[in-house]
């Protein structure tokens, strides 16, 4: 994982490669969708984008167990939460948000790059 003072050409790969996966995400809206109502109460659906930016399906997660559990399915890839009451349109609206600001990130770090050298 990169931070924010990292303006590296790995960092920007990152940052352009999360706009993909959250691309990929949207994608699957509907699938992610569809997957809610199976949700047992207590849980939330955890959608998985693996590294060679494919949809790697969904997954019930107890909510206590957020923090442990999605690293361990996102692995190398990437992983979005879901609550049981999302929709489309609310899925769409995450996955533009996670994508425009990778590439925000992205573009920033070429700026500063250019300006460094």
């Amino acid at each position: 994982m990169t931070n924010h003072g990292d303006y590296s050409a790995e960092a920007r790969t990152a940052a352009e490669d999360k706009a993909r996966a959250a691309d990929v995400f949207a994608d699957h809206a509907d699938v992610i969708v569809a997957a809610l109502p199976d949700v047992p109460d207590g849980h939330v659906l955890v959608a998985v984008v693996d590294s060679t930016h494919q949809f790697a399906g969904t997954h019930h997660v107890p909510k206590d167990e957020i923090v442990a559990r999605v690293p361990e399915l996102e692995g190398d890839g990437w992983a979005m939460v879901f609550a049981t009451a999302s929709d489309v349109a609310g899925v769409r609206r995450r996955t533009d948000e996670m994508a425009s600001l990778a590439r925000r990130r992205a573009e920033m770090i070429t700026r500063i790059r250019t300006r460094r050298s």
